[in-house]
């Protein structure tokens, strides 16, 4: 059986109710700089549909969220610049840029179905590029006395973008969570703690940033996923 990324329509609701306050945020200091252009068109991130490969454009949302890593590593940390030497934000680029991670974070008939797979790959990118990546995953497997807690999870996410390092989401079952795709990935570039315990994260997929809230699905995923980021480099 294939299993391929999520590509369903997204869409969000307004909510009228007052939103509980907001007590921690966390989140990537140069977001901007992951603002992909054409023209006069604008993404935020990346699309895996710019693929030219069909197979590719259905499975490649592992290595599209690994080039939006390696491009802001590369534009923020000197010692992670030859990961994306040029830097560019332009389309046709970033899109070189994510057919070289296709050979590394490469999806097999279940894509990249585990957070080693993704972070195997991307270290491997990172060392024929002459830079090391002190990877951390935290795996959260689908049968939940395995998993972490929530918290170990939101502890995760505070380290990684308390350094200023984009976090590679792996989410196999979407659960109650409107706004992803199952078997998955994307790209978490900011958190929001708040006073009702939602741990709402920022993210992002489809050349959009979205929202969802973390701990929702982490209570309501059936298949669990998986959270990779890269330790502080000298």
């Amino acid at each position: 059986m294939e299993h391929t990324c999520g590509r369903k329509q997204k869409t969000q609701t307004k909510n009228r109710e007052k939103k509980p306050a907001l007590e921690h945020f966390y989140g990537l200091s140069r977001p901007e700089l992951l603002t992909i252009t054409e023209g006069k068109k604008t993404w935020q991130g990346a699309d895996q549909l710019w693929y030219a490969d069909e197979w590719k454009q259905k499975a490649g949302c592992g290595p599209t969220a690994a080039s939006v890593m390696a491009s802001y590593l590369a534009q923020t940390r000197p010692s992670c610049a030859a990961l994306y030497p040029s830097g560019s934000q332009a389309k046709a680029d970033f899109t070189a840029l994510m057919g070289e991670l296709w050979q590394y974070v490469t999806p097999g008939k279940r894509g990249v179905n585990r957070p080693r797979l993704f972070a195997k790959g991307f270290h491997t990118f990172g060392s024929a590029k002459g830079v090391e990546l002190p990877l951390r995953e935290l795996d959260i497997p689908r049968f939940k006395l395995a998993r972490p807690t929530a918290d170990q999870c939101a502890a995760f996410l505070r380290s990684a973008l308390s350094t200023d390092a984009p976090v590679a989401w792996m989410n196999l079952h979407r659960g109650e969570v409107e706004h992803l795709d199952n078997w998955h990935w994307v790209t978490i570039i900011a958190l929001e703690e708040r006073s009702d315990g939602a741990l709402l994260c920022t993210f992002l997929d489809s050349g959009k940033e979205l929202t969802a809230d973390f701990r929702l699905w982490f209570q309501t995923t059936k298949l669990g996923g998986g959270l990779v980021s890269v330790g502080e480099t000298p």
